[in-house]
Order: structure tokens, then C-alpha cells, then sequence
């Protein structure tokens, strides 16, 4: 039984309707009710905002009248473009005139239409008197005409050009006290333009003919174009102008408003032909999934015309086919209401689904977690009238959802066990967010708790989310939510499987490599292994470690062990700039395969451990270099590099390794690749480094230990040698043994014995003579280590020269010092380059320069 204050507003709403003002004793003799019980209870619906009142003596009491939003019968309103109808409402209501409006978009996404409705807005707003006109004008009916345009806009005066025979008011005279609406705008030339600036500025303009007296008028101003605004409209233009509206295309609007826009003109067309149709689903998501030229427009005419021919062959019948129903269909009257709102008792579900299903207590428990959504879910379908629109929103997400699965399941291998109820499930539970009005979210524990339980299928189901939010431009409000329990119904048990995967494996390549290996590495392990970047060909390594980075950012276990396979580029490098990016154990792997991808992929799922697989994937290829610590090396080691060449380096290797402990390692590197790592590298890079032995004097770090290998033929060198040695905990006897073998070695009988097929007593007296022609060009004398440290060089190359011919390198910018060097170079090379059949490029030259500049 209604209470009794509502039985009286009953009757006051029935007096009213009557046209007739409404007293206190009107209602009392209706009601047959005192005057003053019904004063006490008109009070009370007044504090309850129901009713209001008006006059004196009487006192007159009428219903509150509910104000109608012109916009809500604006497809997208409360969607999509709630932002942009939010920014309608603030250039109408803004004080004291409002902003001037442009509304920009593609031809036939309804800007006309919006245009409209602001106006209607600005009556029911009462910022306009409901006699205020809504006036347009198509700019580019008169593009061809600029002098036409302005006296159709201004007006004139007679006598302002031939033909004026009397004075004619203009559009924007008859716009005052309401709107004028210019389509196309951008067709008004820059003079006309121009003669809007003093309009949008004072309120005044001047007819054609007229330069004395200006007219006043109050209007507002809509502007539309489909062109870009700086290439058409001048920039003093659009300052006067600050409120812009974009109006997107039909394709690019959200599936539940296509559908609404396509079914709206169904019914329509039921109203203009006075007939139902049963229209078919397949012919409703051919119509959806479509991208016109004109939008709106030619949607509408293709629905028409679907409607035409259908009724030219069934006009006889009281309800017309349209499309073969073997996938579902829908009846559409010309009453048929697709609701612009969803029920209220809809709009809070998806808040209750949370609720019921992301209980703390149970996250850990991945099927009770599936029951909850289950059983909610089957309330849901018993509380919620469906309706037509509801079925085909829900299957066309499903439709979505599957899509989408598809390329997931070929990217990472999983979603291989989706049956048909979870996907509807799922679909449903996506209509239930979008659908979800202003909820308050208050579960960021029970999200965190899931992160943890679930950290890579969380992340898997969030890469899913964001395609999804992608193709259905969903709002980020709860997103976490959503994936939580997408999370449960999805993935399931299969996150058993996911979350063995204890490493973060990455793929990187230039191009679509990584991403089609990715495809194939995961499908053959059916599970999700790697994640894939393909990146630009010109990707410069900054641009690389900030994917990498974003990648490492998303996951919600931090510090796991990170590898890293890619194509090309600078392993150390690489290597530095991902390990600032984690505290956690790094391996990268350059020269990126398929075969490679698949081992590592193999050894991740056998459960290996890291140092394990970082230990196989030192035997790949010799064009395959891994790097899994920071550093040159993890042991403590010695850097050998020769000027004169690897072979040099490696025979001091090897006697090293003779004369040595065991754990210490021996590091050869090429003199060039030596200098580009020590300047590209700070201190820590060396910390296990005991010293490097070079044949060239090199200034570096100061707290590096940087010896000539030449400096230890003499007694201060071979004392600071055998120092070093010692304090790093090599013996007495093995530093001596060292310093022995050293000095056997570096002497002119040393280098024959180093010659493996040159005659060394010839090959010595032409280096000597090599060195004597330097010397006696140069004026300067050799002697000591200088003169056997480049006798060596010398001998060495000639030798490497003829084994292994090196490519021609690219020529360098030599000054003036360096081209006389290379001229007189060329010639003292001459005999030896004729006899043995080399040549010594610039490469050597740049070397012996060096060498011959130091001294």
C-alpha cells in the first residue's frame, strides 16, 4: 500500500495534467482529506524534492518537472562520448555566453545532428529563450561565391551591389537570440573569415553596403568541418573558437553503440512501412563490422535499401525476412525500445560479481574461485530480463573474445582448453564491466593477493585485456578487476603449467623475426615461454631498452632471472643497458635462431637453472657469444692484447697458463676491441681483472693495472709483474717461472721461433732493414724494448699477411702528419710487398703509426 503523502502526490499529479494550477484546497476536496493534513503532507514531498509550490496567496503546488537531457537520445552519450557531450554542456552553460563551438569528424558521423541538440540543450538550460532559432548555413553551397556568402550571412543594404534593390537581413540577424550553425566552415575564405572575428568578439557585425552603424545581436555560434583545422581556417580563427568536439567515424565507435545506431534504423524503417521484420544476426554483424565512406549516412541508406527489396518481395506479408536466420535473429517492431540505459538492476552486477568471487580466502583455490563466477553468473541470468539488444551485444563480444583468443593462442601457445560456457561466461562478464556505471572498486588487496598467486597468467590475461580495450575502447576504471576474474574463468587450470616458468624469456629482433619465432617456440611447448619485440630497423639500443624495460616493468613478481635472445647488436652493451633495468641474474644470447629459441625454450621447461642453461649456451656456434655476468668475466682473470696480432696474444697465453694457478683466467683480445672496451666501460666492468699486459703503453684507469709487456724485459718491470702476481696470491717460484719463459720469448731468436713458415734469419735482416729506413726518414733511434717490440710486429704481420690476406678496410680521414707516414710507409714496404705477395693496408700502416708515434 502506497504511503499516504504519495496517494496525495498521485492526485496532484492528476490535477495538473488537467491544466489547471493547483491549490492546497483542490487537493483536499480530491482527496477528501482536511486542508490541514494535506498541508503536512505536501510539506514532506516538498523536503523530499517531489513537488514544489509558486504564488502567495494561494499557494499554488505543481510536480516536480524532471528536466529531459536532449543528449540522452545521442547514441554514445553516456559512452564514448560522454567526454565530448560533457564539453557540449559546459560551452552552453558557461557564463555569460557560452563558448563557440566547432565540431570536427568524418562526413556523416552527425555532427549536424549534435549541432541540433546543443541547441535544444540551450532551451532546456533556459540560457536561450525557447524562441531563440536554430539557423545553418552550408558554407559550401556558396564556395564558389564569397561575396554571395557574405551578403546571405551579413545581410545588405540597398544599393550595395546591383541587384540590391532593397535592404535584406542576413542569416545572423535572423539567428539573434539563438544559434547559428556553419557547416563546412572551412569553405568561408580568409576574408570571410576575417569579418567573424568582430562578430565572435563584440556581438556586432556590417551588413554589405553599411560602414557607419554596426548591428548588435546575441547569438551563439556551432562550427563544423571534415578538414584538418590548420590547413584550412586561419589560426586567428580557431583562438576565438576554444571549445572543439571530434566526432568519430562509425567504425571507430564501440560495438554496443554500432549496434544500437544500426538497430535504431531498423526501426525506423518498421515505423515508415508499418510492418515487423525478423532480422537475421549474421546480416546485423555484416552491417556492424562495415566501414562507410559517408558513416551514419550510408548506413542508414543501406538499411533502407536492405529494407526496399525485402518489402518489394514480401510486402504482403505482416512481418518481413531479412537475412537468413541459421545463426540467431531478432524481431524488430516500429515500438521495438532499445534501451539508451541499462536496467539499474543491471548496472551494479558487475560490482556484485566482484564481490561474490575475489574472496580473499579463496584466491589460492583456482576452481572454487571458477564455481563462484559460475554460480553468480546463473543468478544474474535469473534476475536480468534480457533483452534482444543484450543477446547481441553479449554474442558480438563473444565474437570478439574468440578473435582475440586466436591470435593469443598462436602467440603464446595457451587457451588451448576454452570450453563453449566459459567463453559465454566471459562474455558476459565483459558486457557486465562496460555496462557498469560509476562503481566503486575497493578490492586493490584481493588484486595484489592475485598478482602474487598468479604472475604470469595475470600478465598473459592483461595482454589479452588490452587488445580487448583496444578493438572496444574501454574505459580503464577497474580494468584489474576484470582481468581477475578473466583470470579464473580463462586460464583456469592451465596456470599450473604457466607459472613453472621461472625465468622471464625474451625474444628481440630488427623486423618480424622475433615474433614468428615466438609463435613457433611456443606453440610446439604449448605454454607461454617467451614474449616477442620486434623492433624497427633503425631501433637504436635506448629505444630497445626501454621495451625491455616496460616488459620487465609489467610483471608482478619482481627479480626473476631475465633471458634475453637477440639478433644483432653489441652483446656487452646489451648486456649493460638491460641489467639496469633489474637487480636479477641476466643472460643474453646474440645471433637469434630458431633452433636456438626451441633449445632454450626446452631447457626452461625441463625446470634447468639458469647458470645451467647459461653453461649450454656457451656451445651453440662460433658466431654465437653469451654473456651472463657483469664484467669482462666472473673469474679472476688477466687481459693479454697484442698490436701485432691474436697469435702473439695466444703463445703469451699459453705460457701463462703454464706458469700459473689454474684459477686464474687468461683473456686475449684484439688491441682495437681492448680500446673500445675500456672507454665504453667505468671501473666496475674490470673489478676482476688483476691487470692487463699490452704491447703498447695505454692510459686508462688509473686503479687499473696497465702493463707493457716490453716494460718486464727490464729488472723495474719484471719487479712490478712478479708484485702484482703476488698480491693476487701467485707464488714466488710461478712468478719466476714466468718471468723466465717471458724473456726466452721476447728476444730476436725468440720471434724466428715464433715463424712457422718464413726463414727467420731473412725475415729478421729485412725487418731490420725496415726499421733502419724508418729510423734514418724519421732521424730518431730505436733501442730496447722499442726496437724488439716492433721488430716483432713487423716479422708477425708479414707472415699473417701472407696466411690470411686481410678484406680491404674502409679508409680513414688521415691529416697531414698521417699521409706523409702512409706515403713514405708505402714505399719502405715496397720490396717486402713484391717478394712475399702482400699488401699492407691501412689498417697495418695505422698500427706501425702508432707504434713508431709513441716512441
Amino acid at each position: 500500500m502506497k504511503r499516504s503523502r504519495y496517494v496525495i502526490y498521485d492526485h496532484l499529479e492528476e490535477l495538473s495534467n488537467q491544466h489547471k494550477r493547483v491549490t492546497t484546497m483542490d487537493i483536499a476536496e480530491s482527496t477528501g482529506l482536511s486542508r490541514n493534513v494535506v498541508t503536512t503532507y505536501l510539506s514532506q514531498l516538498l523536503t523530499e524534492g517531489l513537488v514544489e509550490k509558486y504564488g502567495t496567496r494561494p499557494v499554488y503546488w505543481q510536480p516536480v518537472q524532471e528536466q529531459i537531457d536532449p543528449f540522452a537520445i545521442f547514441i554514445g552519450a553516456d559512452g564514448s562520448l560522454k567526454e565530448e557531450i560533457d564539453e557540449c554542456k559546459a560551452a552552453v552553460t558557461y557564463p555569460p555566453k557560452g563558448f563557440p563551438v566547432l565540431i570536427t569528424g568524418e562526413s556523416g558521423v552527425g555532427k549536424s545532428y549534435l549541432a541540433a541538440l546543443i541547441h535544444q540543450y540551450a532551451i532546456e538550460q533556459e540560457v536561450i529563450a525557447k524562441t531563440g532559432r536554430f539557423v545553418t548555413l552550408n558554407c559550401a553551397d556558396y564556395a564558389n561565391n564569397p561575396e554571395l556568402l557574405s551578403s546571405v550571412l551579413f545581410g545588405y543594404r540597398k544599393g550595395a551591389f546591383t541587384g540590391a534593390d532593397q535592404d535584406t537581413e542576413g542569416l545572423i540577424q535572423q539567428a539573434d537570440g539563438g544559434f547559428i550553425f556553419l557547416d563546412e566552415v572551412h569553405r568561408l575564405n580568409s576574408e570571410n573569415q576575417e569579418k567573424l572575428f568582430t562578430l565572435l568578439d563584440l556581438g556586432k557585425y556590417y551588413p554589405l553596403g553599411e560602414k557607419e552603424q554596426a548591428i548588435e545581436v546575441d547569438l551563439r555560434f556551432i562550427f563544423a568541418t571534415t578538414e584538418s583545422l590548420d590547413e584550412t581556417l586561419l589560426r586567428t580563427f580557431q583562438r576565438r573558437v576554444p571549445m572543439v568536439i571530434h566526432l568519430p567515424a562509425f567504425h571507430e565507435r564501440p560495438i554496443h553503440e554500432r549496434l544500437k545506431i544500426t538497430l535504431s534504423n531498423f526501426v525506423q524503417e518498421s515505423k515508415n512501412l508499418n510492418k515487423e521484420f525478423d532480422l537475421s544476426l549474421a546480416e546485423v554483424f555484416q552491417l556492424v563490422n562495415q566501414q562507410y565512406r559517408g558513416n551514419l549516412g550510408d548506413l542508414k541508406n543501406r538499411v533502407r535499401l536492405l529494407c526496399a527489396r525485402a518489402f518489394m518481395d514480401q510486402k504482403e506479408q505482416s512481418v518481413i525476412e531479412l537475412g537468413t536466420k541459421t545463426e540467431g535473429g531478432i524481431r524488430i517492431a516500429h515500438d521495438t525500445a532499445f534501451d539508451l540505459e541499462i536496467n539499474r538492476l543491471f548496472e551494479d552486477r558487475f560490482t556484485q560479481l566482484t564481490q561474490a568471487v575475489l574472496v580473499f580466502e579463496k584466491l589460492s583455490e583456482m576452481n572454487e574461485c571458477r564455481f563462484l563466477i559460475q554460480t553468480e553468473i546463473k543468478k544474474i541470468h535469473r534476475q536480468f530480463n534480457r533483452s534482444d539488444l543484450t543477446t547481441l551485444i553479449v554474442d558480438s563480444y563473444l565474437e570478439i573474445i574468440k578473435q582475440q583468443l586466436a591470435i593469443q593462442r598462436r602467440r603464446y601457445g595457451v587457451f588451448n582448453q576454452l570450453e563453449k560456457d566459459s567463453l559465454q561466461q566471459a562474455a558476459l562478464i565483459l558486457y557486465l564491466f562496460v555496462e557498469a556505471k560509476d562503481q566503486q572498486y575497493q578490492l586493490d588487496d584481493v588484486i595484489e593477493r592475485v598478482k602474487e598467486l598468479y604472475p604470469r597468467s595475470y600478465y598473459l590475461i592483461g595482454e589479452l585485456i588490452d587488445d580487448l580495450r583496444k578493438t572496444l575502447q574501454i574505459e580503464e576504471k577497474g580494468i584489474d578487476y576484470l582481468k581477475c576474474l578473466f583470470l579464473f574463468i580463462l586460464i583456469g587450470e592451465e596456470h599450473q603449467e604457466i607459472e613453472k616458468v621461472p625465468f622471464l624469456c625474451l625474444l628481440l629482433s630488427h623486423g618480424s623475426m622475433a615474433s614468428s619465432i615466438q609463435t613457433v617456440v611456443n606453440s610446439l611447448c604449448q605454454n607461454y615461454l617467451f614474449e616477442a619485440f620486434d623492433m624497427p630497423i633503425d631501433a637504436s639500443m635506448k629505444q630497445i631498452s626501454l621495451e625491455v624495460t616496460k616488459f620487465i616493468q609489467k610483471q608482478t613478481k619482481q627479480n626473476q632471472e631475465v633471458i634475453l635472445l637477440f639478433d644483432m647488436g653489441s652483446l656487452s652493451q646489451m648486456y649493460k643497458e638491460i641489467k639496469k633495468q633489474s637487480d636479477a641474474d641476466l643472460l643474453v644470447i646474440n645471433n637469434l635462431t630458431t633452433s636456438m629459441a626451441l633449445d632454450v625454450g626446452l631447457k626452461v621447461q625441463q625446470q634447468m637453472s639458469f647458470k645451467e642453461i647459461a653453461k649450454k649456451a656457451e656451445s651453440y656456434s662460433e658466431l654465437t657469444n653469451v654473456q651472463y655476468f657483469e664484467g669482462i668475466s666472473q673469474n679472476r682473470n688477466i687481459i693479454v692484447s697484442c698490436m701485432s696480432g691474436a697469435g702473439l696474444s695466444e703463445e703469451i697465453k699459453r705460457i701463462m697458463n703454464q706458469c700459473l694457478r689454474e684459477d686464474t683466467e687468461i683473456i686475449t683480445m684484439d688491441y682495437k676491441d681492448l680500446k673500445q672496451t675500456l672507454s665504453s666501460h667505468d671501473l666496475d666492468y674490470f673489478s676482476n681483472t688483476q691487470m692487463i699486459l699490452t704491447t703498447t703503453d695505454i692510459d686508462s684507469f688509473e686503479a687499473l693495472s696497465i702493463l707493457n709487456i716490453y716494460d718486464v724485459m727490464e729488472q723495474s718491470g719484471a719487479e712490478q709483474l712478479k708484485q702484482l702476481l703476488m698480491q693476487n696470491g701467485e707464488s714466488e717460484e710461478n712468478c719466476e717461472a714466468l718471468l723466465e719463459q717471458l724473456l726466452q720469448f721476447f728476444t730476436l731468436e725468440g720471434i724466428g721461433a715464433r715463424l712457422q713458415f718464413l726463414n727467420p734469419k731473412i725475415v729478421i735482416q729485412e725487418v731490420q732493414e725496415i726499421i733502419e729506413k724508418y729510423e734514418q726518414y724519421y732521424e730518431l733511434k730505436l733501442s730496447g724494448r722499442d726496437l724488439l717490440n716492433i721488430s716483432m710486429h713487423i716479422a708477425l704481420m708479414i707472415e699473417r699477411l701472407m696466411v690470411n690476406p686481410e678484406e680491404e678496410s674502409e679508409p680513414e680521414i688521415l691529416d697531414d702528419e698521417k699521409k706523409e707516414f702512409y706515403g713514405v710507409s708505402k714505399s719502405i714496404f715496397y720490396a717486402v710487398e713484391k717478394k712475399y705477395n702482400i699488401a699492407v693496408d691501412d689498417y697495418e700502416l695505422s698500427l706501425m703509426y702508432e707504434l713508431l708515434r709513441m716512441r
